[in-house]
């Protein structure tokens, strides 16, 4: 009886994850080619600070806002848009989220990484004709 509990949840379990491998390699290629495009100064802090959570694999709300698997697919101006969104978000220390920053340090970018994301965004042209 024991085993036959176990065996209902462990197996759907296993089976549950091994599928969701499977599409990881695709999302994770999509990502990394919106990446691509990208300075490289920002792109490692992308990486390191941002890919949990602001890809196809992050959660709903933090894909919802900024996605870098979609990068590529957005516009000049909401390129622009959520760059600066992400300067302001970085610079006044909303994120990495207070949750994940306890969890993993690591994710909480310097300094000087805010200062290149700020360069950055506003190295973008301007709206002005």
């Amino acid at each position: 009886m024991k085993k036959t509990v176990i065996a209902l949840f462990i197996v759907p379990g296993f089976l549950i994850f091994s599928l969701s491998l499977l599409s990881f390699p695709a999302n994770a290629q999509e990502a990394s080619k919106a990446l691509t495009s990208l300075p490289d100064s920002v792109n490692k802090i992308v990486i390191a600070s941002c890919t949990p959570c602001h890809t196809n694999e992050g959660g709903l709300m933090s894909k919802s806002k900024l996605n870098f698997t979609e990068w590529t697919s957005y516009s000049p101006e909401k390129q622009k848009e959520k760059a600066a969104k992400m300067y302001s978000e970085l610079n006044k220390g909303a994120m990495p989220p207070k949750a994940a920053r306890e969890k993993s340090p690591g994710l909480i970018p310097t300094k000087e990484q805010i200062d290149i994301i700020k360069k950055w965004s506003e190295s973008f042209p301007s709206d002005n004709k």
